[in-house]
């Protein structure tokens, strides 16, 4: 009888395997088959960066770093890649041919240290990009002196069981320095499961510092009502309703998408949002305003598609809904928002991770691109069975068109995120895809249709969170936000690329988080409008 029940089990668990496989066979199909129509295709092509990382899946989450900084204040910008506890961190220049190691940049660690995730920020003001590195041993700053980096761990402590894994920067005390929100996860000796919604008091804590004007910080997230224990893998401030305040969205892993309203004195309340009834498993956070209304909006990357409903619900209650497609958040005003998912034929996608908003073909719409597969599925331990990674234009009737095999796009590594920034000069946002457990890509935007301005600003924490509109000479005002955190454990480049299609940028407006709009005439002819050393 025994046998004969182990037996029985044990062809459960087989016809299980084997529903997951034929799952992950066509998870990577297009489930909406959106036209292109007159819509630019961009096209890329394949960069290989000289990195490995080194993932050590029973010691450390599944998670890493990775940046876009300017090391010498040039506008020549570099990749930042976190390493495994088994090699250091890597930081990688485009020549012009491709991407090489920069040696002697003084980024070390410890032997036995993990970089689960990055930030960058010019935090003394003196035009240097400097480094916020999340480590399994805590979290570091490592300061910019011409190139080469000097780092101390700051005095800004997780709970005991808790790994960082991403950061967000604004000053929100008004104090002129960097205050953090630290997105907390439970550290991976102390995991139990990965679909663990109602156990109380399981998970990671996300902690709020402020910063003492000195870079020591006083832990304030009780104080200010942020403190929740819960598995959290990425949190953004932006101010949400034009309130002069940075708000906070937050992205719970097995939960919900949180939005907290920042009430002006210290405290942050909750405002329900699409997602507050339900339970997802909300992971990137892309920003952005995709519709062109000039309210900034937010996209989720969730799992998607790809595992069956009976492996993900876990713990939840049959009175406990449940939506495990993609999200995107449309910002109605007074913090209010639609999901419209559905509506732009983003919700029925796979398995992501980060994400973030670009106009990867000039033509004046934020397209999207998501990093994708797991290193714990077992499906995608199998190359054939992995994800593509989405790169989704956006076309001319809101809806967006997965066009990544088309534009060259394709990444069937472990994508943790996607970082963009325009490494090779030609004004086009080109994509890196940080990879866990294998090599990270560039692909580098080729010349195409339309033009751009790229627009640079002080990447201080005085304009963390600012708001930047150009207008074309046809009367069409786009915006843009400086938001650090953007994506997952990751940072883009603070130089904002904005498609112009075949205009000219005529009008140049850059507003402060509560502060003044300072206005710039134009016209551009193209290239970039560097105010890095104009604002202060």
């Amino acid at each position: 009888m025994i046998i004969q029940i182990l037996g029985g089990v044990a062809a459960l668990v087989a016809a299980m395997a084997g529903a997951v496989a034929i799952r992950s066979k066509y998870d990577a199909s297009d489930p909406y088959k959106v036209k292109l129509g007159d819509t630019w295709l961009p096209t890329f092509e394949r960069s290989e960066i000289p990195f490995e990382h080194q993932h050590d899946n029973k010691t450390t989450l599944p998670f890493m770093a990775g940046a876009v900084i300017d090391i010498e204040g040039d506008g020549r910008e570099c990749v930042f890649l976190g390493g495994g506890r088994s090699q250091q961190d890597g930081l990688f220049r485009f020549n012009g041919t491709a991407f090489v190691a920069v040696e002697a940049h003084g980024i070390d660690k410890a032997d036995g240290v993990a970089t689960m995730g990055a930030n960058v920020l010019d935090t003394d003001g003196n035009g240097l990009d400097d480094l916020i590195l999340l480590r399994t041993d805590g979290i570091w700053l490592y300061k910019n002196q011409g190139g080469r980096f000097v780092g101390e761990k700051l005095d800004a402590a997780m709970p005991d069981d808790t790994i960082p894994l991403g950061v967000t920067v604004a000053d929100l005390n008004g104090n002129g320095h960097f205050d953090m929100f630290v997105s907390g996860y439970i550290r991976s000796d102390l995991v139990e499961g990965q679909s663990i919604f109602n156990k109380p008091g399981y998970g990671g804590t996300s902690q709020l510092f402020l910063n003492n004007g000195d870079n020591t910080f006083t832990n304030a997230t009780k104080s200010s009502g942020l403190e929740l224990t819960h598995n959290t893998f990425v949190a953004v401030f932006i101010d949400v309703d034009d309130s002069g305040r940075h708000d906070l969205i937050v992205a719970h892993d097995t939960g919900h998408v949180r939005t907290w309203r920042n009430l002006g004195d210290g405290q942050f309340e909750p405002v329900k949002n699409p997602n507050s009834e339900t339970y997802a498993y909300p992971m990137g956070i892309a920003v952005g305003d995709y519709d062109g209304d000039g309210k900034v909006d937010f996209f989720f990357s969730n799992v998607g598609s790809t595992p069956p409903n009976f492996m993900i619900r876990g713990d939840l209650r049959d009175d406990q809904e449940s939506n495990w497609k993609w999200l995107l958040f449309k910002n109605q005003g007074d913090f209010k928002f639609t999901d419209e998912a559905v509506a732009t034929k983003l919700a029925d996608y796979e398995f992501g991770w980060g994400a973030v908003f670009a106009d990867f073909n000039l033509n004046g719409r934020e397209d999207l691109v998501v990093s994708e597969n797991f290193v714990n599925l077992p499906p995608h331990k199998v190359p054939a069975l992995r994800l593509p990674c989405r790169l989704l234009i956006q076309t001319e009737n809101g809806e967006f068109a997965a066009v990544g095999k088309e534009a060259g796009v394709v990444n069937r590594r472990f994508s943790i995120a996607p970082l963009v920034a325009d490494f090779n000069g030609n004004g086009r946002p080109d994509i890196v895809h940080v990879n866990l457990a294998g090599r990270s890509v560039a692909f580098l935007s080729k010349p195409g249709r339309g033009t751009s301005l790229k627009v640079r600003l002080p990447n201080t924490v005085a304009f963390s969170g600012a708001k930047v509109m150009v207008t074309d000479d046809t009367g069409k005002t786009q915006s843009k936000w400086l938001v650090h955190g953007e994506g997952m454990s990751s940072e883009c480049s603070p130089i904002l690329i904005f498609g112009l299609a075949e205009n000219k940028a005529v009008r140049v407006e850059v507003q402060r988080v509560g502060g003044s709009v300072e206005s710039f005439d134009g016209p551009f002819e193209g290239g970039m409008l560097d105010l890095k050393s104009t604002l202060r």
